[in-house]
């Protein structure tokens, strides 16, 4: 052991070249996240390593996921162009550019019903489970078994005794409250539950080092007919129970041809997950949709994302938003860690005239995070954008508005780990439903502070220190 150990330092400065070389190769497409790495790698010695060893690419693996993930759908019958609705033609582009880069169909027969308490959000959640008949697809970056997540635990085991087929995928680094024993319950009661990208280390229990390519999306899926998604996980922080109180989240219920969508989604995740080929879910599916229940038209598109594409998605999606806002734009994020294009694509909206809002936590849950936060935006907030602090607990919002006519919401957040490293699932909605999350955006500002220019050039130089730090490892936060 002790001629490995002295082998490794005597080499690993070789080593370290070695994967500047790897990273020169495949990442000739991100020139930030390449130098950042080569600078790690040969600037420093055990310090670069072990952090590409936990944050770096696994290439080998993200080309095994490009190869199965990106498939084509079949189209669902409500589905729509542009000439669908007139009011539509302003975001053709919009709409072809994600039907070319995700395969999938946008549909204009939906409902959906939005949530921003925890409480509120389960409640619905908990009762549709009671009510399923048939099947539930659950899949969650965190579900963990404290007071709220064993209370659903242990009501999918009462709906199984019902032959109801359930089906979770969590994930390895996310969910790491969930002990061995109750995996082993739930799997002994024939409720099939997989791990994505699990940990190589059984002491760390299901948790996982490497911090890329997780599965960070928000999904239940219930008799084919109700999705349930957006922010919110499920454990007793998302409900208020946490060290950071009260949690101001966006979840959302979805009926209608959309739920399709996400289905096909899960169905991709799990099918990846199955070496058994013949626990592989194949063939055509029959939806439930009770079109009783919705009266009115709501176009929308499910865009997922993540390094399986080609393309940043859902990055291009809220890309193309900014640059084509006339009047607004108001995002809110727990994380404001925007890579290049979005930052220059938001200081060419706010010179341009655009209303610029863009809501953060008051709160900080990860200190690197935070100060990264207040890096960018100070940036912008000299050209007229208007930044705001929620008050009111912690933020975990998700949700880009422009112009009363375009939103998107979901799982990814505005920073480089939703656009580039995980997996997400975000909705884009058009026309009057918009106004509606406009306003409860407007009401959320009642209870957030603004951060003025005078008041964040008056910052403490340990701040700038912290801020110029955490901006130096944005790309890998």
């Amino acid at each position: 052991m002790d001629l490995l150990l002295i082998i490794f330092r005597d080499y690993l400065v070789f080593i370290n070249i070695f994967l500047a070389g790897v990273i020169i190769f495949f990442e000739r497409r991100r020139p930030i996240y390449t130098l950042f790495w080569i600078m790690l790698l040969l600037l420093t010695s055990y310090f670069g390593f072990f952090m590409y060893l936990f944050f770096g690419l696994k290439f080998k693996k993200r080309n095994s996921l490009k190869k199965y993930f990106v498939q084509k759908k079949k189209r669902n019958q409500g589905q729509f162009t542009w000439e669908t609705f007139n009011y539509l033609k302003r975001w053709k582009e919009l709409i072809y550019y994600l039907k070319n880069v995700t395969h999938g169909e946008g549909s204009y027969e939906n409902k959906v019903e939005f949530f921003h308490d925890g409480k509120v959000f389960f409640n619905s959640l908990i009762d549709e489970l009671k009510k399923a008949k048939e099947e539930i697809y659950m899949e969650y970056y965190i579900f963990n078994d404290d007071q709220l997540g064993s209370e659903i635990y242990d009501l999918l085991l009462e709906k199984k005794k019902e032959n109801v087929t359930i089906k979770i995928i969590i994930d390895g680094a996310g969910t790491r409250g969930v002990s061995k024993k109750r995996i082993k319950e739930l799997r002994k009661n024939g409720i099939e539950l997989e791990i994505f990208f699990p940990s190589y280390f059984p002491f760390l229990k299901i948790g996982n080092l490497r911090a890329n390519y997780r599965d960070h999306r928000k999904i239940t899926l219930i008799d084919r007919k109700i999705c349930y998604t957006g922010g919110f996980n499920i454990g007793d922080e998302y409900v208020g129970k946490g060290k950071l109180g009260y949690w101001r989240d966006t979840g959302i219920k979805l009926m209608g041809h959309g739920v399709e969508e996400y289905y096909r989604e899960f169905l991709m995740s799990w099918n990846f997950l199955m070496k058994n080929k013949k626990k592989r879910i194949t063939g055509e599916v029959e939806f439930n949709h009770d079109f009783q229940e919705i009266k009115t038209a709501l176009p929308l598109q499910v865009v997922s994302s993540g390094p399986n594409y080609d393309y940043r998605n859902i990055r291009d999606t809220m890309l193309k938003m900014i640059m084509e806002a006339k009047k607004y734009i108001y995002i809110q994020t727990p994380y404001f860690v925007p890579d290049d294009a979005s930052l220059e694509a938001l200081k060419v909206a706010i010179l341009s005239g655009v209303d610029v809002k863009i809501m953060i936590p008051h709160i900080p849950d990860h200190m690197f995070v935070y100060w990264a936060n207040q890096s960018f935006y100070g940036e912008i907030i000299d050209l007229g954008a208007k930044i705001y602090k929620y008050q009111n607990g912690f933020l975990h919002s998700k949700v880009v508005i422009v112009d009363d006519e375009i939103a998107t919401l979901g799982t990814a957040n505005f920073d480089y780990r939703s656009f580039y490293q995980n997996f997400e699932i975000n909705m884009v909605i058009y026309g009057e439903k918009v106004v509606e999350l406009r306003d409860i955006y407007l009401n959320d500002i009642d209870k957030s502070i603004m951060v003025t220019k005078i008041a964040f050039s008056k910052r403490k130089t340990i701040e700038k220190i912290k801020e110029s730090i955490s901006r130096l490892v944005a790309p890998i936060l």
